[in-house]
């Protein structure tokens, strides 16, 4: 992939966050608890993207932005996943998942990737877990007795964008940080894919806060 591509397509998957957010700040009145917590985290990934794109355009090493980042979103996505799945798993069982996670993050920039370096390990770890619940929320809905709207149900899609997302880059984030030192065409290649998977996902958020569930 040439540079210029994967310049246009790495400043699309940064601001494309800007559709789905204005939909949020939009019609936040009308907006269920599920969809109203996605919003918290696009309002995240806005902040990140906006610091990282200034470090980046500056020269300065924009990966310890990352790391702190890796757990605000973990946090987030468990908050969405918490209780829709309460069916499934006890609360306690979000909380540990939350402690010990963060903790791994935390132990994982002290003593193993420090903040100059992709923190490749969580963000392995983040991708399988999202997965494991992504997956248990289908499973939850092949266990509901009543049938619902899926087109309507802003879950599915959020649930959806996070299978996708994080089931195409699992591999990426398992790769060893040498691929990454210095740019050259393989390293373009790859965030340029992890770009385009970035833009699917902004467009099932962007789905998931237009949609209007429809009441019970």
């Amino acid at each position: 992939m040439d540079k210029e591509l994967f310049d246009i397509l790495s400043l699309v998957s940064s601001f494309l966050v800007i559709v789905p957010l204005l939909l949020f700040v939009i019609y936040y009145k009308r907006m269920c608890k599920v969809q109203i917590k996605l919003g918290y985290l696009l309002v995240a990934v806005f902040i990140v993207e906006v610091i990282s794109n200034i470090f980046w355009y500056k020269k300065i090493n924009n990966l310890p932005v990352y790391h702190f980042y890796a757990i605000i979103e973990f946090l987030l996505i468990l908050n969405i996943y918490r209780s829709v799945l309460s069916t499934i798993f006890p609360k306690r069982f979000f909380i540990v998942l939350g402690i010990v996670f963060t903790s791994f993050a935390i132990v994982n920039t002290l003593f193993f990737q420090n903040v100059f370096t992709f923190n490749s390990n969580v963000t392995t770890l983040l991708g399988g877990i999202v997965i494991f619940l992504s997956l248990s929320y289908f499973y939850a809905l092949l266990k509901e007795v009543t049938y619902s709207a899926l087109e309507t149900n802003p879950m599915f899609w959020i649930n959806s964008g996070f299978l996708i997302y994080f089931s195409s880059n699992l591999i990426l984030f398992f790769i060893n940080n040498s691929l990454f030192q210095g740019i050259n065409e393989a390293s373009h290649s790859l965030w340029g894919l992890h770009a385009i998977i970035n833009i699917v996902l902004m467009l099932f958020y962007i789905i998931a806060l237009w949609v209007s569930p429809k009441k019970p």
